[in-house]
């Protein structure tokens, strides 16, 4: 949710609901000592100049391979565009703490974890991680009947251009925040980051 105007006061008739039906989730867990240093990556997507000094980092034809460049557009109108979709893309995101415990060792009798925790091991370990959450809808929203919440119409969905805008987002997410972080953060045994949405995955950055 996002309110950029306190000052707007609406009541129930004033709204239309709108719904996506193809959207991208990005769950980043991280341990919670490391959240100062996650808010700061994040935060840096916000600020163009930051934004731009990463895409420039990034060689032009792989940047070509999903965004288009015209001939006659120089480089730095190229970026700029590319700017404003990363705009329109990413408004926000949300940072929620998740208590849970962990089994250190491999599993084993309760007299052998005992014995753990006499020579100062753990066996058990409580952990709150920091979950930060990013949502990008895909192709364009439906409007949808307010007792049902069926779409009101259905125009054919272009599955071509939703996958082209799919890869945007995801190639973007990793090069502008996802190599950041690792870099940033890189004294975890294990950083996870969860996708759902159009595809469901796991991915896990582990210590050889």
């Amino acid at each position: 949710m996002n309110s950029r105007d306190k000052s707007n006061k609406h009541v129930a008739t004033d709204y239309s609901i709108f719904c996506h039906d193809n959207l991208i989730i990005f769950e980043f867990f991280m341990p919670l000592t490391n959240e100062a240093k996650l808010k700061n990556a994040l935060d840096a997507l916000f600020y163009k100049d930051s934004v731009m000094k990463r895409l420039k980092s990034i060689d032009v034809e792989i940047l070509r391979q999903y965004f288009i460049k015209d001939e006659s557009e120089s480089l730095e109108a190229y970026l700029e565009n590319i700017c404003d979709w990363v705009s329109a893309k990413i408004g926000g995101y949300s940072i929620s703490h998740v208590n849970g415990r962990y089994r250190a060792k491999d599993l084993c009798s309760l007299h052998d974890a005992y014995r753990y925790i006499e020579n100062g091991e753990n066996y058990l370990v409580d952990e709150t991680t920091a979950v930060a959450k990013f949502i990008f809808p895909c192709g364009e929203n439906r409007i949808v009947n307010n007792l049902s919440f069926d779409p009101e119409f259905a125009d054919e969905i272009k599955l071509e251009d939703i996958q082209k805008e799919y890869k945007k987002i995801r190639f973007l997410f990793f090069k502008l925040f996802v190599q950041n972080i690792i870099l940033i953060v890189n004294e975890e045994d294990e950083i996870w980051m969860m996708e759902s949405g159009m595809r469901n995955r796991l991915y896990s950055w582990r210590v050889k």
